[in-house]
C-alpha cells in the first residue's frame, strides 16, 4: 500500500508539472503581435519553464529511482540531487543578471512590471497546489505511523522551492500571452 501512494504521489506531481509544461510551450504569439521579438522579461519566463521543467524531471527521476528516504540517505544520490539544484539556480540568476543589467541591459517597462507583479498569482497557486498535494498523500501514506521520514520534509522543500520558480515563469508567459488588463 505504501508504494503505491509513493508512486502515485510521484505520478500525480510530474503529471501535473508536464501537462502545464506542455500547455505554456504549445501556446503560439498573439496574432496581433505580428513578428514582434520577445522582451527580455518574457525571455527569462520561458527559460524559467525549461529551467524548472528540466530541474523538476530530475528530482522526480531520483526520487522515483531511489525513493525518498534512500535519497535523503545516500551521499551519491543526494549529491546529484545537489548539482542539480546549483545548476538551475544558476543557469536561472544568470539570464536574470542578463535581463536585469542596469547598464546597456533590457529596458523594463510598465507592461512588464505589471505582469511580473501578476505572475506572482500563478506562482502562490502552484505552489499551494502542491503543499495539498504532498500533505494528502503523506497524510494517506504515514497517517497510521505518526511520522514522516525525513528524506520527504526534503522533497517537500524543493519541489516547493522548484514548483514556485515554475508557477512565476508560467504566469510571466501566460502574462505576455494574454490582452492588456486594465483595471477600472
Amino acid at each position: 500500500m505504501l508504494i503505491m501512494w509513493i508512486i502515485t504521489g510521484i505520478v500525480g506531481a510530474a503529471a501535473v508539472m508536464i501537462g502545464l509544461f506542455r500547455f505554456a510551450a504549445a501556446w503560439r504569439p498573439q496574432p496581433d503581435r505580428g513578428d514582434l521579438p520577445t522582451t527580455p522579461l518574457e525571455r527569462l519566463g520561458w527559460t524559467g519553464l525549461w529551467v524548472t521543467g528540466a530541474v523538476g524531471a530530475g528530482m522526480v527521476v531520483l526520487a522515483a529511482t531511489n525513493g525518498a528516504a534512500r535519497l535523503y540517505e545516500n551521499d551519491a544520490s543526494r549529491r546529484i540531487f545537489t548539482i542539480l539544484l546549483l545548476v538551475g539556480i544558476a543557469v536561472w540568476a544568470a539570464v536574470w543578471r542578463v535581463v536585469s543589467r542596469p547598464q546597456g541591459g533590457a529596458v523594463i517597462d510598465e507592461r512588464d512590471r505589471d505582469i511580473l507583479a501578476r505572475s506572482f498569482s500563478v506562482e502562490s497557486v502552484v505552489v499551494i497546489l502542491s503543499l495539498v498535494l504532498w500533505t494528502v498523500v503523506l497524510t494517506e501514506v504515514y497517517g497510521d505511523e505518526g511520522a514522516v521520514p525525513i528524506g520527504y520534509l526534503q522533497l517537500i522543500f524543493w519541489s516547493t522551492f522548484i514548483l514556485g520558480a515554475f508557477g512565476r515563469s508560467l504566469g510571466i508567459v501566460l502574462g505576455y500571452r494574454r490582452g492588456p488588463m486594465v483595471d477600472a
